[in-house]
């Protein structure tokens, strides 16, 4: 179950949903190629604050059951405890993916956590890309990552996985739920819809974030952007059938 220990509400409100499928058990990818932890590609996503630790690269291997570059780092006096909780972030470029990790960073994990930050990449760009800008890329968001993390609060301890992955998102989803074993999953929606909607009705919000609440067998935390909170907020004002007790 999600535990509530959120430090503070803000303004985009999440929708917290639960699916009765079993629990998925964990996997090894053996396929994965080890990256020494002091390697120079990984040495330049760190932050003052920050310790690299192995990471994974799989572009290379086509025999390998998931394309992925996945950087790994920890909070310099960071230690895993009983009450380490895991969350995993769908984390698109776009607005929906940047407002769920800022949501993430900023409410959701406290001292302790372990982050896993997924974002999808199309296979056409990975066939089609250098590799290297691919892994830049990489480099550059969990920098990023890393500094939102200290500025929120520089004392909190986490630990922060960033998953580049080839592939149908969902299948990307499916595998990382399988791997980390997260506590939830957080996503983002474009709001177009009631969030009670979101389970019936299609184009409610985007496939990704419907498929994962329909299928995955850990809590779905859904973060609207602000903007949209705000539109609806101000519709629901409007209407002049709305009764006024609530105000």
């Amino acid at each position: 179950m999600l535990r509530s220990a959120m430090r503070h509400t803000p303004a985009s409100s999440p929708m917290v949903t639960t699916s009765a499928l079993p629990s998925t058990s964990s996997t090894s990818t053996p396929d994965r190629v080890l990256s020494p932890s002091t390697s120079p590609s990984v040495m330049d996503s760190r932050s003052p604050l920050y310790t690299p630790k192995v990471s994974f690269d799989t572009f290379e291997n086509s025999s390998a059951a998931m394309f992925s570059f996945t950087l790994s780092s920890a909070s310099a006096s960071y230690v895993r405890t009983p009450a380490t909780r895991v969350f995993l972030c769908a984390a698109s470029p776009d607005e929906s993916g940047r407002k769920a990790l800022d949501w993430a960073l900023e409410s959701l994990v406290q001292d302790s956590d372990e982050l896993v930050v997924c974002r999808g990449i199309e296979e056409d760009d990975l066939s089609e890309r250098d590799h290297d800008d691919i892994r830049d890329e990489a480099r550059k968001l969990m920098k990023g990552i890393q500094e939102q993390a200290i500025a929120e609060d520089p004392t909190r301890r986490i630990s922060i996985h960033l998953e580049y992955v080839a592939g149908k998102v969902p299948d990307t989803l499916d595998r990382l739920i399988a791997l980390y074993r997260p506590d939830s999953v957080v996503v983002g929606t474009r709001g177009r819809n009631r969030p009670w909607q979101t389970l019936t009705t299609k184009g409610a919000m985007g496939s990704v974030s419907r498929y994962v609440l329909i299928h995955s067998p850990v809590p779905i935390i859904v973060v609207r952007p602000d903007r949209k909170v705000r539109k609806g907020v101000e519709k629901r004002k409007a209407d002049p059938k709305r009764g006024t007790h609530f105000d």
